[in-house]
This record gives C-alpha cells, structure tokens and sequence, in this order.
C-alpha cells in the first residue's frame, strides 16, 4: 500500500511538471515566430516530463516488484537530469527578470528534486521490502 502511494505521488509529480512547463510555469514565450533559447528548454523539460509520466504510470500498472524498484530507478535518474536541463544543459535568457529566469526554472527544479525524493524513497522501500521477504 505504502508504494502504491509513493507510485502514485510519482505521477502525480510528472504531470505537473510536464503540464506545468508549458502552462502555469512556462518560459518565455515567442515573438514575431522567433523563439529564445529558453523555448527549447522548456521542450525539452516537457519531453522528458512526458516520459517520467510514462514511467509512473507504467510504475502503478506494473505488478512486478522487481520492474516497479527499476522504474523507480529510472524515474529518479531522469528527475534529478531534468534539474538541470535550465541553464545548465539550454541557457536562459540573458535577463535575469525574464519568467524563464523567475518562475520556469525555480518551478523545474523544484517539482524534479520533489520527484526525484520520491522515487529515490521508493526505490528504498523496494529494497527494503525486498530484505524483509527473504
């Protein structure tokens, strides 16, 4: 029970990091169809965000023990990536007031080191329960 709590918090987490990247925290929006480098990290934040979803539900529906730790696995490796999609692998915008500075990249690493405690708890609990079986 505890785990599918912890599977369900992890799904939780994806989405609003995948949903939130391009609507309530989004980066800097385009002009006259030109975009700024911080665009491309924000799709890159909602791509990997959509693949930890995948994982996470993936993690509910799956009834082994041993594929839902590796899952968990997974999941926290990709998070704690995500971190540092924002200015550290895609620059910013140059101004530091901008919403990629000021909302988008706070809300990214936030919502990832959440989903990333998450999963890595999990992936103990999997470790843990494993021992206990035996």
């Amino acid at each position: 029970m505890k785990r599918l709590i912890l599977a369900i918090a992890q799904g939780i987490a994806a989405l609003v990091l995948t949903i939130g990247a391009f609507t309530f925290f989004k980066a800097c929006d385009g002009m006259d169809g030109k975009y700024m480098a911080c665009h491309w990290a924000q799709n890159a934040v909602v791509l990997i965000g959509t693949v930890l979803t995948v994982l996470a539900l993936a993690r509910i529906v799956i009834p082994d023990d041993k594929i839902k730790t590796g899952l968990s696995i997974g999941i926290f490796a990709l998070s704690v990536s995500v971190i540092f999609i924002p200015e550290t692998a895609i620059s910013l915008c140059m101004m530091k007031d901008m919403a990629c500075h000021s909302t988008f990249k706070p809300a990214v690493i936030v919502v990832s080191a959440v989903l990333a405690l998450i999963a890595l708890i999990d992936v103990i609990a999997g470790f843990v329960g494993k021992k206990k079986a035996k």
